[in-house]
């Protein structure tokens, strides 16, 4: 009977606490049920997804399970930082806890029901608002992704006993946590622990300067990219930059500002600036790190909203970039390079029946069918992996030249293409390329050409993988001779012959006609038109299309939810925190003869100068990195920079609008926390 008293009493001063740290616990219990919510619907929406059978299905259930896994790992990083700003917070109560009488082990049954109080009520609040909108956001999935789907509801109860033992986990080390930091502090220390400030930092000049050489060489990275390729490689090494330069400079190079700012006496011995450039020195190693985090987590923000954003708008667009026309053929030749028995062709006029075989079957399809084609494009096209170096590019193993993407194209098909009218003797050509620029004489696996004129514009999306991530280069050579030559010479570096290169010659068409008509001849295609190798449907692939990037922009949302909560709650805590610490201060600063306004003012101006600093710094970095990231969008066949750089701009609006709304909140929390 005892024992059950004792647990009742520590219950009931768990609630009594949890209810007086009111404005400390409510924000963290709403950031708790928010992310428990949110673990359930991604759950329970890659449940729906294998449930449904639906086509395409593999693709959203594989970016929903990686996205779950991701929000897991930051789930537990936003509870742990949030909890420490709690716990430093109430380090006081508990001492006087210890000076009333009471030992570690109470303290530690208290702290066992209160983070049992939280966990519970979070996943009670998290699970049921989950069940209320999982079957919303799964049918947001659908529509995203252009499939139709109807309200039903269900609970996945897997979903739920997983989001129960991510969250048993979760607050199992909480726990484990706050009772270690609360048993190695004596009573005194953790009466003491809250009101301890800061020391007044050294300026550490060195890594002030770290911090700037850091940044300065993360920017240079993202700068300095010219390809994807380059994009892709020089992405993580300059995020890692930027991240080691933001904390340095929050840290190191801020102190060396105020520093900087208490010499100039002009300023400083104003009330309002006195007061918030001399507090902000003595904690701004705590501050540092919170501001360098909300930039980070801003930039996260501004780059997810963004780029999903734009892939998502633009699908249409980067399907009509990967095909071309609403039939696309790709025929290999490989009676050009290679005879049936294995012997190499002679020297000499080269032709293949295969055009003229093609055209036939279309137009015996199209009559069949009752459709007409329109908006043709044909050519000759030879594509090779290559690496280059010093104008050199070849095909063989070990060379440690650039990657890059080879394409040669004959002289009459482009002219037929472009309109244009070049006339190229032999050994010359013509030379575009998205990466290194050759200049003079080309060496193409030991083929030598002089680069008649450098191409400024080509359209590469008609070239097959354009949307390769290493450098494309675009020869055009005077006929078809030269590109069997230049097969023969590409293949015959590569060891064992390995994946030989191969004449491919290409068929884009659009077609005319009656819904009916138009689908009788794209199902017949493939099977009525002679030596395919690949075709590509532009309505068929539609369908991947918005399965593949509506998926990602779900994905995207629930990113932008973490990284906003976990942006928010550091804001508020930051902010609660340095309103206690500068409660007294203030307090002083009335007896000694500040008015109520005057206090305000400089509340006003000291959140102003720590609060709008983490925002630019993150519009700065994305105004930096966006070329990069044009590059890397490259990649999804993704080439509009201007509609990129629209959504880029909302996205700046938009958060900033958000940023503002917080900082008011924020700021009225902060005063009043002061003035109390």
């Amino acid at each position: 009977m005892n024992t059950m008293h004792n647990l009742l009493f520590y219950l009931r001063l768990a609630r009594t606490n949890m209810k007086k740290n009111s404005s400390i616990y409510y924000p963290y219990l709403f950031a708790c049920s928010l992310m428990a919510g949110l673990l359930y619907v991604l759950n329970s929406v890659s449940v729906m997804v294998v449930d449904s059978g639906m086509k395409g299905g593999d693709i959203m259930y594989m970016l929903v399970r990686i996205c779950f896994f991701i929000c897991i790992f930051f789930v537990f990083i936003i509870l742990f930082y949030i909890n420490s700003f709690i716990m430093k917070r109430r380090k006081r109560e508990f001492g006087l806890f210890c000076i009333l009488g009471m030992e570690k082990k109470h303290l530690a049954f208290v702290l066992f029901w209160e983070v049992f109080r939280s966990m519970l009520i979070s996943l009670l609040a998290g699970i049921a608002g989950g069940i209320l909108f999982s079957q919303l956001m799964f049918l947001l999935l659908l529509k995203f992704v252009g499939l139709p789907g109807k309200l039903v509801f269900r609970i996945p109860f897997q979903s739920v006993g997983e989001t129960i033992l991510i969250y048993l986990i979760c607050f199992f080390f909480v726990l484990i946590y706050d009772i270690i930091s609360v048993s190695r502090a004596n009573p005194t220390e953790l009466l003491r622990s809250s009101k301890e400030g800061e020391r007044e930092p050294k300026t550490r000049w060195l890594a002030a300067a770290a911090g700037a050489a850091a940044l300065g060489a993360g920017y240079v990275k993202a700068l300095t990219t010219y390809t994807a390729s380059d994009a892709l490689l020089a992405f993580f090494p300059a995020v890692v930059l930027v991240i080691i330069g933001t904390y340095c400079l929050f840290q190191a190079g801020s102190i060396a500002l105020l520093k900087a700012l208490r010499k100039n006496k002009a300023f400083y011995y104003k009330p309002e600036n006195f007061v918030s450039v001399s507090g902000m020195i003595y904690r701004m190693k705590q501050n540092a790190a919170g501001l360098a985090s909300i930039c980070i987590l801003s930039t996260a923000v501004l780059v997810t909203l963004s780029s999903c954003l734009s892939l998502y708008a633009g699908e249409e667009d980067m399907l009509r970039n990967q095909f071309p026309r609403e039939i696309n053929i790709y025929s290999q030749i490989p009676e050009l390079t290679e005879n049936a028995d294995g012997r190499t062709e002679e020297q000499g006029t080269v032709t293949s029946g295969l055009p003229a075989a093609v055209h036939e079957a279309i137009d015996t399809l199209s009559a069949s069918t009752g459709c007409e084609t329109e908006n043709s494009m044909e050519f000759y096209q030879l594509s090779l992996a290559a690496s280059y170096e010093n104008n050199s590019f070849t095909t063989a193993l070990g060379n440690k030249g650039s990657s890059s993407m080879l394409y040669i194209m004959e002289l009459a098909d482009y002219n037929r293409l472009y309109g244009k009218s070049y006339d190229l003797g032999a050994g010359e050509a013509l030379f575009f390329t998205t990466g290194t620029p050759v200049e003079g004489e080309a060496d193409i696996c030991g083929e030598k050409y002089r680069i008649r004129e450098r191409i400024d514009k080509f359209d590469i999306t008609q070239l097959l993988g354009f949307a390769t991530p290493v450098d494309l280069s675009v020869f055009v050579v005077p006929g078809l001779e030269d590109m069997v030559r230049l097969a023969k010479a590409g293949n015959a570096l590569i060891p064992d012959k390995r994946f030989p290169s191969y004449i491919y010659y290409h068929t884009f068409f659009d077609i005319d006609g009656s819904k009916e008509a138009v689908a009788a001849f794209e199902d017949r295609a493939a099977g009525e038109i002679p030596g395919i190798t690949r075709i590509y449907v532009r309505s068929q692939v539609r369908a991947e299309f918005y399965e593949l990037y509506g998926s990602i922009l779900f994905v995207g949302i629930f990113f932008i939810i973490l990284f906003l909560t976990a942006t928010v709650l550091i804001i508020y805590y930051k902010q609660i925190t340095e309103g206690y610490d500068d409660r007294e201060r203030f307090g002083i600063m009335e007896k000694v003869g500040m008015s109520a306004k005057e206090v305000k003012r400089t509340i006003t101006r000291q959140v102003l100068m720590v609060f709008f600093l983490p925002l630019g710094m993150a519009v700065i970095h994305i105004a930096v990195a966006f070329p990069q990231l044009c590059k890397m969008m490259t990649v999804f066949s993704m080439t509009n920079a201007g509609l990129f750089a629209v959504f880029t701009i909302l996205s700046v609006l938009l958060f900033g609008l958000a940023y503002l709304l917080v900082y008011r909140l924020t700021a009225r929390t902060y005063f009043k926390i002061v003035q109390s």
